[in-house]
């Protein structure tokens, strides 16, 4: 049996008035108990904030009565009496207050005075006593003149408050019981609250299993100093006083259900007489539906013959083009659809205007702009294209639809326009300067056009010099010189004013100042020369070009000789390396013989009775063992300097091949310098290449010999220094980035401001008497050599030498 619609929309309207009644009621009964709790909070913030206010006025009482009391100089009262009711006037008119003393800077007590349940007396001096033992004495001695302190250090009654004052050569101490204060603030207040010490004493003798701390409270802390305070503890109480809402809710839900029932019935009527006259209405338009899907079939054939379009899918291939665009690329459907649409973009296309149009659309956007294609004959085209991606139901794109309009003849106009504008702007610029000689070349230098300034200039003939370049009317000397000039105008566009000598027809010279201008086109330039009458000028100019020329030479020379010298030198540090990596063999063996009876010899020592002989032989092993593994260390590192360095570079761990070259240096080092190593004392006895791993790929014997030499630098600067406690050589290396960064920094006094700069160039040095100033070039080409950067500064009264080397990852 079919419901009608009447009854179905008759239920729903119910079902509906009963979620929405049910909804609101949960919302407000939800709202209500949220904005009671937010409101006791309130209540509760208010009070804490007014006790806080109540405390701190109550302890500034009792320090405006000591600054009262130290300005009645009491202490010039020779009787005792008075004294006293000057006490019982400015202090003692407070119950609170227990005890009054003055205690000198030494701790001793001078004046006490105590209140023993209103019996106020001064303390004979016989009973005075020192406080030096208190636990806040050591606070108070730092104390400022003037300066006032709070001290609650009694663990047995935390209550108890000491407000001490210095003064220039005693203190004033007054102990006061805030008990009272704090039961005041537990029952004159709507809501209970309770304060702790720090320490977690609890206050007012309430035992701490009598307090109940729900999941909801509030708490402050109030500090009597900087590192004590107390903490007021208030809970939120819950109303279980509601049950009225309950009952305020279940008549509202009844008469809302009931005015839902007749609303229902008001409404459901004529809802389904309007619903009779949509379907009606829905009949209709699906005929007229039908019709226009006939008329928009007939608009797609009329689109398809004069709208060039082609639909593509993802991966760029053909899915559907229109007859138009066919007949415009001389294809037909069945040659393009499903091929790549590459195939009709033209080779001269510049890669980067393709990768933007794909950037744009790729990223869900459209694109406009211009494409040049191929026909299928061969011939080129140009158009206008507007570009979409199309989206599937997850909003992922699927494909693009590629709307085109043809713009080829409209470029060949621009392109014919352009050249003329061209002709226009290199007519302009020859004859803007008509008073110089002016001539157009193009980038190889030909001659194209010539004034007569220019021909007058050189004594040709106009027709003699379109026939030449510009090289040719300079000397032999000159010429590669002016074929750099062309090359740099290339770039820079324009230079100006520079002074050259020209070759005349008949072979005399003549100075000419010449300008460049590269013309819009980017293929020709402007080439203009002016007369020079002062021949001097250009006279010191090649003077000082020759004295420059020789300067650049003595320093070839120089060059040459230090590299001469470095390939001597590498020579004999080959032959070094070699015996020392013989000699190291041959101390390994014997060595090593020694070390395993050394270890058999342990055994046997440790089967002997105890007795002191035994204990002194173990000693004796000991330090021969230490001495043992020194001497494996040194050979090791002596093996590893020695062998052949590899022209490749391989992946090195540098803080190993810091190790090697520090245990090298390690005899000269332990007489100049303490060194350390990533903030650790360098030892030799105590080695462990593998402690830290910094991998770079590079040649290891050449980097070690980069370290060896910033060493030695630095400990040449450092012996320099009379005491030995202050010198100091720090090594750290560290990983950043990319980047492993090796720093040597000393405590020398840094490097002389007039060689910083050039303290990598060659003969450069800050020694006195010995060093060639070779070192730091050698350190630098090796570092070069290894793809990394090295520079010098100086920090902390000392020079810093960082190196920084390409990071290759761990594997």
């Amino acid at each position: 049996m079919r419901v009608s619609f009447y009854i179905k929309l008759f239920l729903a309207f119910i079902i509906f008035a009963i979620l929405l009644l049910g909804f609101s009621s949960f919302a407000f009964n939800n709202f209500y108990e949220f904005d009671k709790q937010k409101k006791d909070k309130e209540n509760i913030v208010n009070i804490l904030n007014h006790q806080e206010n109540s405390f701190k006025s109550y302890v500034k009482l009792f320090d405006e009565k000591l600054f009262l009391l130290n300005q009645k100089n009491f202490l010039d009262i020779d009787e005792k009496e008075k004294s006293l009711n000057i006490f019982k006037k400015i202090l003692f008119n407070n119950k609170d207050i227990l005890e009054f003393k003055v205690i000198s800077l030494d701790a001793q007590e001078i004046i006490k005075v105590t209140n023993d349940s209103g019996n106020i007396k001064i303390v004979p001096e016989e009973k005075l006593q020192n406080i030096y033992s208190n636990s806040y004495y050591k606070n108070i001695r730092t104390l400022k003149e003037q300066e006032i302190w709070h001290d609650n250090s009694n663990l047995e009654k935390p209550t108890i408050i000491n407000f001490i004052l210095r003064e220039k050569n005693y203190f004033l101490i007054l102990k006061v019981d805030f008990s009272s204060f704090f039961n005041d603030v537990y029952t004159n207040f709507d809501k209970k609250t309770l304060v702790f010490f720090d320490n977690n004493s609890v206050i007012n003798n309430i035992k701490k299993d009598d307090i109940i701390l729900t999941n909801q409270f509030n708490s402050k802390k109030i500090y009597l100093n900087e590192n004590k305070y107390f903490i007021f503890i208030t809970d939120i109480e819950e109303d279980e006083n509601n049950n009225y809402l309950q009952e305020y809710y279940k008549s509202i839900i009844i008469i809302g259900l009931g005015l839902s029932i007749i609303l229902a019935l008001l409404f459901s009527k004529p809802i389904a007489k309007l619903n009779k006259k949509i379907e009606d209405e829905n009949k209709n338009l699906d005929l007229s539906i039908k019709k226009s899907f006939i008329e928009l079939n007939e608009n797609q054939k009329v689109i398809d013959k004069h709208i060039m379009f082609i639909t593509m899918s993802k991966n760029n291939i053909i899915l559907e083009v229109s007859s138009a665009f066919c007949y415009f690329l001389g294809f037909s459907q069945g040659e393009l659809i499903g091929h790549d649409y590459k195939m009709l973009i033209h080779k001269d296309t510049k890669k980067k205007d393709y990768l933007k149009l794909w950037k744009f659309v790729n990223d869900g956007k459209s694109y406009v702009g211009e494409i040049k294609g191929i026909k299928k004959d061969g011939e080129s085209f140009w158009v206008d294209l507007f570009v979409e991606p199309n989206f599937d139901n997850l909003e992922q794109i699927i494909g693009y639809t590629i709307i085109t309009y043809d713009t080829t003849y409209k470029k060949k106009i621009e392109e014919l326009y352009k050249n003329m504008n061209n002709q226009v702007e290199q007519y302009n610029a020859i004859f803007e300067n008509v008073n110089s000689g002016i001539a157009l070349i193009d980038l190889e230098g030909n001659f194209k056009k010539i004034n007569s300034t220019f021909s007058k200039f050189l004594k040709y003939k106009n027709e003699e010099l379109l026939e030449m370049k510009c090289i040719d009317i300079v000397p032999e000397n000159s010429k590669e010189l002016l074929s750099k000039i062309l090359k740099e105008a290339r770039e820079i566009e324009t230079i100006s004013n520079i002074e050259k000598i020209f070759v005349k027809k008949y072979g005399t010279l003549i100075h000419l100042e010449l300008s460049l201008s590269l013309l819009s086109d980017k293929k020709h330039f402007v080439f203009v020369v002016n007369s020079l009458e002062d021949k001097r000028k250009l006279q010191e100019l090649n003077q000082n070009l020759e004295l420059r020329i020789n300067q650049e030479v003595e320093k070839s020379i120089q060059k040459d000789k230090l590299h001469q010298q470095e390939q001597i030198k590498n020579a004999k540090l080959t032959s070094i390396g070699s015996l020392a990596a013989g000699i190291a063999h041959e101390i390994n063996t014997p060595l090593t013989y020694i070390k395993g009876n050394l270890e058999l010899m342990e055994y046997d020592i440790f089967d002997l009775p105890q007795s002191e002989i035994q204990e002194r032989m173990k000693e004796d092993s000991s330090k021969i063992k230490e001495g043992i593994n020194r001497i494996a260390n040194i050979v090791e590192s002596m093996r590893e300097m020695s062998q052949s360095s590899k022209e490749i570079k391989e992946k090195t761990n540098i803080y190993a091949t810091l190790i090697t070259s520090l245990t090298m240096a390690y005899n000269r080092s332990r007489q100049v310098s303490k060194i350390y190593l990533n903030d650790k004392l360098f030892d030799i006895d105590s080695i462990n290449k593998n402690e830290y791993t910094y991998f770079s790929k590079v040649q290891k014997q050449r980097i070690e010999q980069v370290w060896i030499i910033v060493i030695n630098n630095a400990l040449d600067e450092l012996v320099k220094i009379n005491d030995y406690e202050k010198r100091i050589l720090n090594i750290n290396i560290l990983e950043e980035k990319n980047e492993v960064i090796i720093r040597f920094k000393d405590s020398a006094g840094g490097i002389k401001a007039e060689i910083i700069k050039d303290i990598f160039e060659p003969f450069i040095s800050s020694k006195e008497h010995s060093g060639m100033g070779v070192g730091l070039n050698i350190a630098k080409k090796i570092v070069d050599e290894q793809d990394g950067k090295i520079r010098a500064y100086n920090q902390d009264f000392g020079a810093v030498f960082e190196i920084r080397l390409q990071k290759c990852e761990e594997e």
